[in-house]
């Protein structure tokens, strides 16, 4: 029996390549045809917009890359180098356009030498990545709900911190443990000779709290032992708790963003954001000579107070994780709420249409054979997705279509997850649309892990909330010649979450695939290479798609975690044997 057609393909997001060497057109074509020895069809490249800095459409990702701004003065756009010797080597091209890419959500400390490398910024430090458009558009950046911010809020002296751990079991912190350390900067924290008294009760828990994978850590009204300091006068804008302890047997836990509330003279706790030692970029943080991330995104990754706070392995409740995220010994706030995601554009505005369309423009200039939407990128990041997505035209268009201003129910959230998803399948409608006439394909990335209706914390990283992303729509109305399946992102790294067998169980990857298998759409699964799973099982994985009639294709993401070039950019040079896998399994099912 003759194998089935099954497309074998490979994502390139070539900034991740270009951290460990440049590339030149020769080392470029090198990759090419070590992606073709693999069996690959179709490479998926991501892009990251102009490289010329005064463009409209401008990205600068490359400048943040070690190798980067050397690679691209060699071969200059990246996708309109490679699509030409894919293309003389029999290989597709499909750009990947992440229309929320506009940089990064973390920060370069406030008082750091870095603290004014960009002009956007966020509690805590100025952005670490961000495209031009977002700093000449900072008002198209997804907002926050109203909030009213108490009077003199930057500058009310802190004169009680209560300390909440996760239930009511006793802890080893005793007053002579902890210390107080306070920054007027994010930068360089010191250790302040603060007397206070502390009282440690037993007290109901004030909400429910629930941590990073969505599992309940504490239910609201139970008890938890809660520690109260009391007797402060804090005036710095930065303010840290930690503990003398100098090991990992911690007992005090929870999620950092309900670990700590802090009161000025009022009794009712101030809107803060908070940090510990965990980022996405720029890990672990070290207060004592840098500063720290708030509002990262990984408050509801638990950690443990009462560790050593200069450790460098993460853990969680004591046992040392697989996770690169979570490191506890700490817990610092600072007032206030950011008013905007760090650089995620919302598609209500017309400036926002003019650029993503552009985008499309420029990847039908480069010459690639198809376009691939992707939701996901890196510039929402937040402790709180839920609190963002209300900006001025929305609400104004909210009010005139219910003839009331939005309120806070979850039927009121669920009509602004509406309006905003229609303003985005208008931008998908049209961009198929462009494509299609240009003789192109087009596909979108249907992520069922953040476009179920329970999407946890984890699974909403890396998404703007509150915002319907309505694939039913784009694929009942026939806006797609395939999608890319993806089923784990962020909620993958822990335990057996980003197992294949439990992903394709998922309700929603059901229905997705018989949907797309009834109307004849092809699907390809995304895979991620060095999430959960060992190389032995991701070529099980490769094999069990192949087998599922369901599958078109197995897409092998990224390739910089199969072949990384040298410092000197003279080869490419295999990560282990994982090429050697993926090519003998593929070779052995007659994959090519």
């Amino acid at each position: 029996m003759s194998p089935r057609p099954f497309l074998l393909s490979a994502t390139v997001d070539f900034p991740d390549d270009v951290r460990y060497g440049p590339y030149s057109l020769e080392l470029l074509e090198e990759m090419v045809l070590q992606i073709k020895s693999l069996g690959v069809r179709r490479i998926y490249w991501l892009y990251y917009g102009d490289e010329e800095a005064g463009s409209y459409w401008a990205g600068n990702t490359f400048d943040y890359m070690r190798y980067g701004r050397a690679t691209v003065d060699r071969i200059g756009e990246p996708l309109k180098a490679v699509t030409p010797i894919a293309h003389r080597h029999g290989l597709e091209v499909y750009a990947v356009l992440k229309p929320f890419n506009t940089g990064l959500a973390g920060t370069y400390p406030e008082g750091s030498p870095e603290g004014n490398h960009t002009r956007v910024n966020r509690i805590g430090g100025c952005l670490q990545q961000v495209f031009p458009f977002v700093e000449r558009f900072p008002h198209t950046r997804v907002a926050r709900r109203h909030w009213e911010a108490p009077p003199n809020l930057d500058s009310v002296p802190i004169r009680k911190i209560r300390l909440l751990k996760a239930d009511d079991s006793p802890t080893r912190i005793r007053k002579e443990h902890l210390q107080i350390w306070t920054s007027p900067d994010n930068y360089r924290y010191r250790r302040q000779p603060v007397d206070f008294t502390l009282t440690d009760r037993v007290e109901p828990s004030p909400r429910e709290v629930r941590e990073f994978f969505g599992d309940l850590l504490t239910a609201s009204g139970a008890p938890v032992r809660t520690l109260t300091l009391e007797g402060l006068d804090l005036t710095d804008r930065f303010i840290l708790v930690t503990t003398d302890f100098q090991d990992e047997k911690g007992d005090f836990g929870n999620a950092p963003s309900a670990m700590i509330e802090a009161y000025g003279p009022g009794p009712d706790p101030l809107p803060i954001v908070v940090a510990t030692r965990s980022a996405m970029w720029i890990r672990p943080r070290d207060f004592r000579t840098g500063g720290l991330e708030f509002d990262s995104g990984m408050g509801p990754f638990p950690v443990r107070l009462d560790t050593d706070n200069a450790s460098t392995e993460g853990t969680m409740f004591g046992i040392v994780t697989k996770s690169k995220w979570n490191w506890g010994g700490c817990i610092a706030f600072a007032r206030g709420r950011n008013d905007a995601l760090a650089c995620t554009p919302c598609a209500v505005y017309p400036e926002v249409e003019k650029l993503w369309m552009g985008w499309v423009d420029r990847l039908l200039e480069a010459g690639v054979d198809g376009v691939d939407v992707r939701v996901s990128a890196h510039g929402s990041l937040t402790d709180e997705p839920l609190e963002y997505g209300f900006n001025a035209p929305l609400l104004e268009e909210y009010r005139e279509r219910y003839g009331t201003g939005i309120g806070s129910t979850d039927g009121d959230l669920a009509r602004i997850a509406r309006l905003r998803g229609r303003h985005y399948t208008r931008f998908i409608r049209r961009a198929s649309r462009r494509i299609r006439n240009a003789g192109k394909k087009f596909q979108v990335h249907v992520h069922t892990e953040a476009f179920g209706p329970e999407a946890c914390h984890g699974q909403l990283m890396g998404f703007p909330a509150n915002l319907e992303f309505d694939w039913r729509t784009w694929l009942l109305e026939g806006l797609a010649d395939g999608i890319t399946l993806r089923t784990t992102w962020f909620e993958a790294p822990e335990a057996d979450r980003g197992l294949l067998h439990n992903a394709l169980d998922d309700p929603l990857v059901e229905e997705a695939l018989a949907l797309c298998n009834r109307r004849g759409i092809p699907v390809y699964l995304n895979r991620y290479l060095k999430r959960t799973v060992s190389m032995r099982e991701y070529v099980s994985d490769l094999e069990q798609i192949y087998h599922d009639p369901r599958f078109d294709g197995f897409d092998v993401y990224e390739y910089a975690h199969l072949s990384r070039p040298n410092p000197e950019g003279t080869k490419i040079v295999p990560v282990e044997d994982r090429m050697e896998r993926i090519r003998n399994t593929a070779r052995r099912l007659g994959i090519r």
